[in-house]
């Protein structure tokens, strides 16, 4: 099935590293797509919505309405974005009157939202059973000794009335994805914690939210290998705040934090050097010391 490509705007300016293992492991599994010539910040579904919601609702619509002008719908490869447009779609389908308010705005750039682009994240196809199966044919370096935390972060499961990604306490789609590449999830407490990237305006809640869970981490019984998650936030904000908090506190906290296209382009057998692994606080040597790469 071929998707309209929604790269959003922190991927490709900020992580560009993230966009271009997403595109490889797409390519390695024969996913089609065609990009969304146009496509703006989707906008973000915290701040600006927060402003005002109109203007939230008719930037996220015009970005829908791309989608359904190529007969496509829409697969998005971050969190936020994922969470921006879905939402958008359940709320104009449920409030004719906020859908009319948007087309209005809309119609002055020539532009009419209709609503039949579905969004997904790519984490909803590749958890699928088919495609599972193709992970483990063409599965190259097994992640069969390695121990990896599955950060879900709040974006894909919240609110689970609108997004309905998973099972809202109990998601197994990147779990399923790290079994399939031969690795083990490990269970731990805070696997469904915040990773306090939003609470900037009290810096120290994110600190304490990234301490608690990467200090959980390092006091499981099995060693964590990596930690992987699919938010740019959520990627950027533990690994920085790993770092500086092992600084101030004394803690070994150094357990590498990648894109969950990163590890599975790994196991499928790209070289780690054109994934631009270096580029972060937390390096993962130790993890391709273990693969032995």
């Amino acid at each position: 099935m071929e998707y309209a490509l929604y790269l959003g705007c922190t991927i490709p300016l900020k992580m560009p590293h993230f966009e271009f293992a997403f595109r490889k492991i797409a390519d390695i599994l024969g996913m089609t797509f065609k990009e969304m010539e146009g496509a703006s910040c989707c906008p973000d579904p915290v701040a600006t919505q927060s402003v005002n919601i109109d203007t939230w609702l008719t930037i996220a619509a015009r970005n829908l309405c791309l989608a359904e002008k190529m007969g496509l719908d829409v697969m998005t490869i971050c969190s936020g974005c994922f969470e921006t447009l879905k939402t958008t779609k359940v709320l104009l389908e449920e409030d004719p009157i906020a859908k009319a308010r948007v087309n209005r705005v809309l119609k002055k750039i020539g532009y009419d939202y209709k609503g039949t682009s579905n969004v997904f994240h790519f984490v909803q196809q590749c958890s699928q059973d088919e495609m599972l199966e193709k992970i483990k044919n063409i599965l190259m370096k097994s992640l069969d000794n390695i121990n990896v935390a599955v950060h879900y972060g709040c974006h894909l499961t919240r609110p689970s009335k609108i997004l309905r990604f998973d099972h809202p306490e109990k998601p197994e789609s990147m779990d399923k994805i790290i079994r399939a590449l031969g690795g083990k999830s490990v269970a731990f407490a805070g696997k469904l914690e915040c990773c306090g990237f939003c609470a900037r305006l009290q810096e120290e809640i994110g600190f304490k939210l990234v301490e608690d869970k990467m200090t959980e981490l390092k006091e499981l019984d099995e060693d964590v290998d990596v930690m992987i998650s699919v938010c740019p936030a959520c990627c950027g904000q533990y690994d920085r705040k790993e770092r500086l908090i092992s600084r101030k506190t004394g803690k070994d906290l150094d357990i590498p934090i990648l894109y969950l296209p990163e590890l599975m382009a790994i196991a499928f057998g790209v070289e780690p050097v054109k994934l631009g692994l270096n580029n972060r606080s937390v390096r993962p040597k130790k993890l391709l010391e273990k693969l032995k790469i």
